[in-house]
């Protein structure tokens, strides 16, 4: 950028001093000119006159000294020449068809062997009082220019040096600034090589000196650190939790058929054994399927199986489908539902509703009831699942959609249950996948409502 704005400057430098040099030319050879037609008019002898032209021009001591010829169209011999009687000295020949109009002139390019000369051509009625022909005047002047291309030489040359000198300084002052400008980059760079696994969330805003242009990215790199460590936190928390829960079950089944295999026993404690390790082996494969259904989300980013799906028709199917394990555990279920459709995955939506509806059944107080409804409204559909139960305390009901977090009252595993604290975590990455929300609200008084909401088509 530096160097092309330079490059402008002295080309634009450049034709403004040629042109003013060669404007000065033409305005000494302009007024040489005119001091030759005022001597003219001035004296009533034509002798003083040339006279006068003569001294005004001064004697011919060398090839760069002017070069003038002054003639009356009609007359034989010139009224006064630079004295070089019958051996014009240019190599420019007076050609009556570049003759300038009477009252105007021209300028010319000519040369005395190597010598450049600029020449002026004037044509002007005749200034003599006396004359009764009144014959056009002609003035030819030629003067060397040769220092014309000498002056522009030394001024190429000295916009050369200094441009030079302008260059290499803004080489130099960018190199600085660049330098002084990225320290904060580089002490981030060090910062990043030394980023492990295990002080993520000892890095946040360790950069405080930085410019004003560096803040917002600092404060970026900030937030990005400590969504790292997050994500870490979480990954290693899932990765112990799972590893527990899945060892758990492992671990009662190989206990229960050790117990079992240890002596003799009736044929019906090896059918209860078998029995027991088949409900834990169970439970182990709902656990197992969920995890996949949770990394499948995780990896799902396209849209592409998408359809349209009514989730009022989907509601009933999931209701009717539960309405006879909510009478085994002496529950009702109801549900009222409208119709509203929304894009998504048929399946995915499925279970979430589904969790729901079974958390509802499972966990709430026996011998009550359980709803479902929905409504829509603002283009978006809200579905809410309702149980009697409202035993979530307030400070944990930020933390059941948190992967295999389970509330204090039921994380004791109990025979009749089979959760593993991810039903709720998958409902909400189905409801986020699609666009929407789920929230929570519990209290013994009013019991607990889950609401599910999604965009509507």
């Amino acid at each position: 950028m530096v160097v092309a704005i330079i490059a402008v400057l002295s080309v634009t430098a450049y034709v403004q001093f040629r042109e003013t040099l060669k404007a000065g030319v033409d305005s000494a050879l302009l007024s040489q000119t005119e001091a030759v037609t005022v001597s003219m008019a001035a004296d009533d002898s034509l002798l003083e006159a040339r006279k006068e032209i003569e001294a005004f021009f001064g004697p011919i001591n060398d090839t760069k000294s002017p070069v003038y010829r002054v003639w009356f169209e009609g007359e034989q011999d010139d009224y006064v020449t630079s004295g070089l009687q019958g051996n014009w000295p240019l190599d420019w020949d007076i050609q009556s068809t570049e003759a300038p109009t009477i009252g105007n002139h021209k300028f010319f390019e000519a040369s005395r062997g190597e010598i450049p000369y600029r020449l002026l051509w004037t044509r002007a009625p005749d200034p003599r009082a006396s004359s009764s022909t009144k014959q056009p005047l002609n003035i030819i002047i030629a003067v060397y220019d040769g220092h014309v291309d000498t002056q522009i030489g030394d001024f190429l040359r000295a916009l050369l040096i200094i441009g030079v000198v302008v260059i290499m300084l803004s080489i130099g002052a960018t190199l600085w600034i660049l330098k002084w400008g990225m320290k904060p980059v580089v002490g981030i760079t060090t910062k990043m090589n030394d980023i492990t696994g295990k002080n993520l969330n000892q890095l946040s805003s360790y950069v405080t000196d930085v410019p004003s242009e560096l803040r917002l990215f600092v404060r970026a790199w900030d937030e990005m650190i400590e969504r790292l460590a997050l994500a870490m936190q979480q990954q290693r928390r899932f990765t112990a939790d799972a590893s527990h829960e899945l060892r758990t079950p492992l671990a009662i089944v190989k206990s229960t058929l050790q117990t079992a295999r240890s002596r003799k026993r009736p044929s019906e404690t090896y059918e209860s054994a078998m029995d027991q390790s088949l409900e834990d082996l169970e439970r182990l494969e709902h656990l197992i399927e969920q995890l996949l259904t949770l990394a499948h989300l995780d990896d799902i980013e396209s849209q592409s199986d998408w359809q349209t799906v009514d989730l009022g028709n989907l509601a009933t199917e999931i209701c009717e489908q539960y309405l006879p394990f909510a009478e085994q555990k002496g529950s009702t279920l109801k549900w009222q539902v409208c119709t509203a459709k929304v894009s998504g995955n048929d399946e995915q939506l499925r279970r979430l509703l589904a969790n729901l509806i079974d958390n509802a059944i499972k966990y709430g107080p026996k011998a009550s009831e359980v709803s479902v409804s929905m409504h829509s409204s603002n283009g978006l559909v809200n579905v809410l699942v309702h149980d009697k139960g409202g035993r979530i305390p307030t400070e944990e009901q930020k933390l059941i959609f948190d992967r295999f977090y389970r509330v204090r009252k039921v994380r004791k595993r109990a025979s009749s249950s089979t959760g593993s604290g991810l039903g709720l975590a998958l409902a909400q990455e189905i409801a986020q996948k699609h666009c929407g929300t789920i929230t929570v609200q519990s209290n013994p008084r009013t019991g607990t409502d889950f609401v599910v909401t999604l965009p509507h088509i």
